[in-house]
């Protein structure tokens, strides 16, 4: 991650937490990522396009949308040329946010989607395992053929039969037969 996105990131983050509107505020920038990628933020980028109205284009996108604090934000980055940078700033805001609530970004992946008792019972497993609290993303891939992969504090918990038929084929070709 690159010293603008961590010093940008921080300083959303910090005035946030000041205002204790950090919550609100994550949970906007989770929305608001997407939208800041590829085709919107060439727009955004554009020198074609003075700056003025680059400035004025984000702005009639957040402005009433979004809380204050972020449209801002959100405004000054384009007016500073570092439009391409939000969905960094808005991920490096996510990790101070998630270190100091102590929760823990899993990743889920999994052949079929997963029920809400089966989310509710991985979450439940992982916070006894881990002591903190999960989010959970989830995606289903069904080259896994079945079972879950998960990825967490650089951890990769792999219990895909994908991967175990991978390890037979591995233990059978070393076999002297």
């Amino acid at each position: 991650m690159n010293e603008i996105v961590k010093e940008y990131g921080a300083g959303l983050y910090a005035l946030a937490h000041e205002s204790g509107d950090e919550d609100e505020i994550l949970e906007e920038t989770r929305v608001l990522a997407p939208l800041f990628e590829r085709a919107y933020t060439r727009l955004l980028v554009n020198p074609d396009i003075p700056k003025s109205e680059r400035v004025r284009l984000a702005g009639e996108a957040v402005d009433g949308r979004v809380h204050p604090y972020l449209a801002n934000f959100v405004k000054l980055m384009v007016e500073r040329n570092l439009a391409t940078e939000l969905p960094g700033c808005f991920a490096e805001y996510e990790n101070l946010w998630c270190a100091e609530n102590r929760v823990i970004r899993v990743r889920c992946e999994s052949a079929v989607a997963l029920d809400d008792g089966q989310k509710a019972r991985l979450a439940e497993r992982l916070e006894a395992r881990t002591g903190s609290r999960v989010r959970i993303e989830y995606a289903v891939d069904p080259s896994l053929l079945g079972g879950m992969r998960l990825f967490y504090d650089n951890r990769q918990i792999d219990d895909t039969v994908k991967n175990r038929l991978a390890e037979i084929a591995g233990r059978l070709s070393g076999a002297n037969v």
